[in-house]
């Protein structure tokens, strides 16, 4: 316990004597890279587990191919397809609009976990299942979960917004004017008819393979670099 209090300003305290920078990177669309990465986990003799994460990478606009270092949004999923739904996700999200989505869940707050505790508990008691109850809290105590939610919850309510300068987050959030909304290529719209004239013949995305060469659409690369903005000087 004393080292959840410890660990946060001793954290912050060595960011700043080695002079770590924050930054947001702006990258175009067009140029973001997906990855699915799968990583066994060996043991002495066997592999002893498996694990699926989805990246989000931005390129390096000074070394093609490459993408730029401790940037990027990573991710644990269940399996492949996990990453290509969570891909496709976000892909109808920048390219048709926040309408095309669902509404996710808040998977961090005090009042998610207790409803999700809440939902566990009436399965249980639907079942008459009394045994996976107890594993099921015994876990949950182990893993200290309530006050990871509620410590989670606290910092994003008083600690994370203490970290940009005043009212820069509220300035910085408010959407664009629909005139300088970034627009897809042409062969990214025509490959995004492709897919949702196939989405209404049934067809699954992550069963589509590689739907460029499927489609016969050259998606080309986007001809400006991407670039590292410095909000927090």
């Amino acid at each position: 316990m004393a080292f959840l209090f410890v660990y946060p300003p001793l954290y912050d305290l060595i960011c700043r004597l080695c002079k770590r920078e924050r930054r947001t990177v702006l990258v175009p669309w067009e140029d973001v890279v997906a990855v699915c990465g799968f990583n066994p986990s060996l043991g002495p003799g066997a592999i002893t587990g498996f694990g699926w994460n989805f990246a989000l990478l931005p390129p390096d606009p000074e070394r093609p191919g490459y993408t730029l270092p401790g940037a990027g949004i990573i991710v644990s999923v269940g399996g492949l397809p996990g990453a290509l739904s969570q891909w496709e996700y976000i892909r109808r999200f920048m390219e048709e609009g926040v309408d095309a989505t669902t509404t996710a869940a808040r998977e961090w707050g005090v009042e998610w976990y207790d409803a999700y505790v809440a939902r566990e508990k009436a399965e249980c008691e639907r079942t008459n299942d009394s045994a996976r109850w107890r594993r099921f809290r015994r876990k949950r105590l182990w893993e200290h979960a309530r006050f990871a939610h509620w410590y989670t919850e606290y910092r994003m309510k008083h600690i994370l917004p203490k970290a940009v300068p005043r009212d820069w987050l509220a300035e910085w959030s408010k959407p664009l004017p629909n005139s300088q909304w970034a627009k897809p290529s042409q062969a990214v719209t025509e490959l995004s008819e492709h897919l949702r004239a196939a989405y209404q013949r049934g067809e699954k995305f992550v069963e589509m393979g590689d739907i460029e060469k499927r489609f016969g659409v050259d998606v080309p690369k986007a001809p400006h670099a991407s670039y590292p903005t410095l909000p927090f000087r």
